[in-house]
């Protein structure tokens, strides 16, 4: 009897594991996750460097190489420069615009 409650008891626990690092997963590797962060970074590193950006303005996430720009520019040109910098970026595959022109009215 005692030895039945101790494998019910470890099957429970290994199911609790199980679910747990389920959960913990994603449908990304660690690795393209690592890669990700090092293009933000890169990008987010250029977009400082370059005086025609406010980089403190824009929001940079990359997920499996495609970089996402959002946030608020001055100008179109500012907005077109911040494109290219991403663009021009190492392991970028992809650019999604998402940045508005303007005040913030």
């Amino acid at each position: 009897m005692r030895n039945q409650k101790s494998l019910i008891a470890l099957g429970i626990l290994a199911l609790v594991a199980t679910i747990a690092l389920a959960a913990c997963s994603t449908t990304v590797g660690t690795g393209r996750q690592l890669k990700d962060s090092e293009i933000t970074a890169s990008v987010k590193t250029r977009l400082a460097a370059n005086p025609d950006v406010a980089a403190i303005d824009i929001d940079v996430d990359t997920l499996e190489g495609t970089v996402t720009l959002s946030g608020r520019v001055k100008t179109d040109a500012e907005r077109q420069e911040a494109l290219e910098v991403a663009r021009g970026t190492e392991g970028v595959k992809k650019v999604v615009d998402n940045l508005k022109v303007g005040d913030h009215s």
